[in-house]
């Protein structure tokens, strides 16, 4: 079924959960936004995104979930009295929130214990229940299709540099301090390493790490580790093997964005980070194990993926089952380096520091 083309003057997109997702479903929420111009569009994530989401999508209004404390969130969605809901989640709590709704145009996946929710029901682009047809991307603009829309292939949205941590007069942090710095330093090419892993299975050995990062600062790169929450551990086991330079302190997420928009490489495993670097234009090297880079990689040649190629590989599993981990323990740091070095020259960056050190 496919809906006909409406004047719709309140639009509710529903995007919440990981970042990684949020970000890859970012295109098709402006692109919603640049179809009906008159609109407002809400556009719903989790309350850690949303400043971040704030800063990268200045013509969508974002609303942060959950709510207000004491406030009804169904009754909030009934109020709005939307005409179309767009639900890229697909989850039974969202489908209900879609029904609450009361749109009279409601867009959603068609999956058991959800499609009730929607009239125009779209196809997950999944095949056997894991393995992505294609680009998740790509996927995400199916729901505009399904609303008479014919957007273009997708890209990464490039958005508005996010503005200091410092705006409003605060004080500056002690990241704002060390990003000057390193931004200040000596001409060379810039490498961020965001090695996160919220699987366990997309975890790359702490050794492959430290040998990644010697790699890179010996063919002259500034090279930095920026850990997020949940790292503690990787970075307890690279403090002994790596210099207090090496790491980046904590940071926000806006934050990260301000450091990715200052650096000519993003290195790191299959994270949200990543899909942010893609958002605001930087180059990425991802290392995959357990998920499929044909499904979650950007297209085109500034995003490259590295990957052994095991059997058991992509299996979309949280936690490995096959003793010794393969695909990422005997995934060595130098096919990486050597990836990432060859984009460096790609984008004219290793070019560069090759004349700026002569």
């Amino acid at each position: 079924m496919k809906a006909p083309r409406e004047d719709f003057r309140r639009i509710l997109l529903i995007r919440r959960k990981a970042l990684g997702d949020a970000l890859v479903s970012l295109p098709a929420a402006v692109a919603i936004a640049d179809a009906w111009p008159a609109a407002r569009v809400d556009l719903v994530v989790d309350r850690a995104l949303a400043p971040l989401f704030r800063d990268l999508a200045p013509n969508l209004e974002v609303v942060a979930y959950p709510g207000a404390e004491g406030q009804s969130w169904l009754a909030w969605l009934r109020a709005r009295s939307y005409d179309l809901v767009v639900d890229w989640l697909g989850s039974p709590r969202t489908a209900l929130w879609t029904a609450c709704s009361g749109a009279r145009v409601r867009v959603g996946y068609d999956l058991p214990r959800r499609r009730w929710a929607y009239n125009v029901r779209v196809p997950r682009n999944r095949l056997g229940g894991q393995a992505l047809r294609g680009f998740a991307g790509e996927a995400f603009l199916d729901p505009l299709r399904a609303l008479g829309l014919d957007p273009a292939p997708w890209s990464p949205a490039m958005a508005p540099s996010p503005p200091r941590s410092t705006a409003g007069g605060a004080a500056p942090t002690l990241f704002d301090g060390w990003l000057d710095q390193w931004q200040a330093g000596a001409e060379a090419p810039r490498v961020v390493l965001v090695m996160s892993a919220t699987w366990s299975a997309k975890a790359w050995p702490a050794r492959h790490v430290a040998g990644l990062w010697k790699a890179l600062h010996k063919s002259g790169a500034r090279v930095v580790l920026a850990p997020g929450p949940g790292d503690e551990a990787l970075v307890a086991a690279l403090t002994a093997d790596l210099p207090a330079s090496a790491f980046a302190p904590p940071s926000s997420l806006r934050d990260m964005a301000r450091l990715l928009r200052a650096t000519d490489l993003f290195v790191g495993t299959d994270n949200g980070l990543r899909h942010l670097a893609a958002a605001l234009g930087v180059p990425t090297v991802t290392v995959f194990g357990p998920t499929d880079p044909g499904g979650w990689n950007p297209p085109g040649p500034r995003h490259v993926s590295v990957r052994r190629g095991e059997t058991c590989s992509p299996c979309d599993l949280t936690e490995c089952p096959v003793g010794g981990h393969p695909c990422l323990e005997l995934l060595g740091p130098d096919p990486v380096a050597e990836a990432a070095l060859r984009l460096l020259g790609a984008t004219g960056r290793g070019a560069e520091r090759k004349a700026n050190t002569c």
